[in-house]
């Protein structure tokens, strides 16, 4: 067996090499620039800030200092009631402008009118603020994809744009726990509005505006602000590795794989063997390739691949009868009034059948008998791409407790496949209805996580969690793997490991600034404008922090236990 190299636990994964005239990249749509680059909101949010100022620092008037208050809450979010009133045409009422909308209205009328401005100024700046941290972010990851191929490129650049292949289900538990919340904080703001005064002495206007403080807090608005874009530098990240997801939840699926299934052709060895040369003392080569070409002509097996792309003469059909397909050995029919079986050594020794078995260098012999008759062989290339030999370790180092592999070879071939390989597990003689059902089969158990990993031959998805294909073609896959790109699929499950790390991380962080900013409404050392404040700078803080997904000193802190 070949002697193998010792792994790191940390997989460099393989960049991909500077082009010396990279072609003009695809850029992606950038979500939210319109309002990101409009002046016309620009304009108005100063002359809402002047106007508040004046009002604030001039001494005026009660009713002249609420009405210039009033003007620069208008000037400033007019369009936030628009936005209002078409949620409650939608039935959203938990919708965050209709909120923004209600607590900055119910603050003029308990008397704390500045706030009221300042929360719909400090809102609609937030929002530019989270839209350029949204759009930077967006072009950093784009920009992880500038020394990769154009097809690759334009391939993310529509998958990123979906809106649907960012969302997580992370994020949907998120979103849907931020949901409730909110109704819990309203009913919570009610109680404590009502019966704060009665027991501690405060004032119903106190009362009041902690509740609509705790209310503003409870709005989703940090705890997702981060999650699309944690998924969407995780795409590029593992794009730029050759390793290109279809959609988010894609890679929260291999994230938590914990069985890798591997198909041997395509991935360690060539998908299509060469034919290296025909050897017959009995008949010429013209009619031993007849025969073979025939033979194989119903064959999904790579041997009838390699035949048929050197075959140049015209099938005879009507020929053939009773054929048989062997996985992994060869083939057996009937060629007219003879029985021709196309098939490995190992085939012919069981079953008693004497050919001049011998070893070929480089490559895999499978012998023809016609009529029980040796007639000559067939030598194929069957090479082990070396770059691979270290790839189950790889997997398992990631935290893949199992690696299976599947192979068309015959018995003795397949056990010394799987050892030169690192296998401990392997089936041979798999045809795809086999291969196919062995997924199925480890799929039927809850426990199992299966990514299933192939080069062709597979026309539907797989009963696996995961499909991806090492290919440019993804009909039907997951994930694509670009053939060059084979060893940097553990690589790619870090980044699945590690965008999930970061969105929970984001959303902890949210979660854990919202609690301490409620803890300080109730006790009264928070007030609406600086919760608005703290919330928004808690939103770009978790959409900046996504970019920490291609950080790669985060890998040596990544433990991952078998089973997980």
């Amino acid at each position: 067996m070949k002697k193998r190299s010792d792994h790191v636990s940390k997989h460099e994964a393989r960049k991909p090499k500077p082009a010396a005239d990279p072609a003009p990249r695809v850029k992606p749509k950038q979500g939210g620039e319109g309002s990101l680059f409009d002046p016309f909101l620009i304009i108005r949010l100063v002359a809402a800030t002047v106007i508040f100022a004046v009002a604030l620092i001039v001494k005026l008037t009660g009713f002249v200092y609420v009405l210039l208050l009033a003007l620069a809450t208008i000037v400033a979010g007019y369009d936030l009631v628009l936005a209002g009133l078409q949620a409650v045409e939608e039935r959203d009422y938990f919708a965050t402008p209709l909120v923004v909308v209600l607590i900055a209205a119910v603050s003029y009328v308990i008397n704390f009118a500045s706030e009221g401005t300042a929360l719909v100024i400090l809102y609609q700046i937030g929002l530019l603020l989270i839209a350029y941290a949204d759009d930077r972010t967006r072009k950093s990851a784009m920009e992880l994809l500038r020394y990769q191929d154009e097809e690759t490129v334009s391939r993310v650049s529509e998958i990123i744009q979906e809106k649907k292949n960012g969302s997580t289900e992370i994020e949907s538990v998120m979103r849907t726990s931020a949901g409730s919340v909110l109704k819990l904080a309203m009913v919570f703001g009610v109680l404590y509005a009502v019966f704060m005064p009665l027991i501690s002495g405060i004032s119903y206007i106190v009362s009041i505006h902690r509740a609509l403080t705790i209310l503003l807090i409870a709005t989703p608005m940090s705890v997702v602000a981060s999650m699309p874009l944690t998924a969407i530098v995780g795409l590029c990240y593992s794009a730029q590795q050759g390793v290109v997801y279809n959609s988010a939840k894609a890679m929260e699926e291999a994230g938590q794989a914990n069985i890798a299934i591997f198909d041997k052709a395509g991935i360690f060895s060539n998908a299509e063997p060469k034919v290296l040369s025909v050897q017959s003392e009995v008949i010429d080569e013209g009619t031993f390739m007849d025969f073979a070409a025939h033979a194989v002509y119903y064959s999904e097996q790579p041997l009838a691949k390699a035949i048929g792309s050197i075959y140049t003469q015209e099938y005879k059909l009507n020929v053939i009868s009773e054929f048989t397909d062997l996985p992994g050995v060869g083939v057996k029919l009937r060629i007219g009034e003879v029985t021709v079986v196309l098939a490995t050594g190992d085939y012919f020794a069981e079953r008693g059948v004497y050919v001049p078995n011998s070893q070929e260098e480089g490559g895999t012999a499978f012998y023809m008998t016609v009529s029980d008759r040796y007639v000559g062989k067939i030598v194929l290339s069957d090479e082990l791409n070396p770059e691979t030999e270290e790839l189950e370790p790889a997997m398992k180092e990631v935290g893949l407790r199992r690696c299976i592999l599947l192979t068309e070879d015959g018995k003795g071939e397949s056990q010394r496949v799987a050892e030169e390989l690192g296998f401990t597990e392997y089936y041979g003689e798999c045809d795809t209805a086999r291969k196919l059902n062995i997924v199925s089969e480890l799929s039927k158990s809850s426990q199992n996580h299966i990514l299933y990993i192939y080069s062709s031959g597979i026309e539907s998805h797989s009963a696996a969690n995961v499909d991806m294909r090492v290919s440019r073609k993804a009909k039907y896959a997951d994930a694509i793997a670009l053939p060059q790109y084979v060893v940097n699929i553990p690589f790619s499950l870090q980044v699945c490991h590690r965008m999930r790390e970061i969105a929970i991380e984001n959303a902890v962080f949210a979660f854990v600034m919202k609690a301490i900013l409620i803890f300080l409404s109730m006790i009264g050392y928070c007030n609406i404008w600086f919760a608005i404040f703290v919330d928004m700078v808690a939103a770009v803080a978790t959409i900046l922090n996504s970019i920490r997904v291609t950080n790669e000193s985060l890998a040596a802190s990544l433990r991952y236990k078998t089973g997980h």
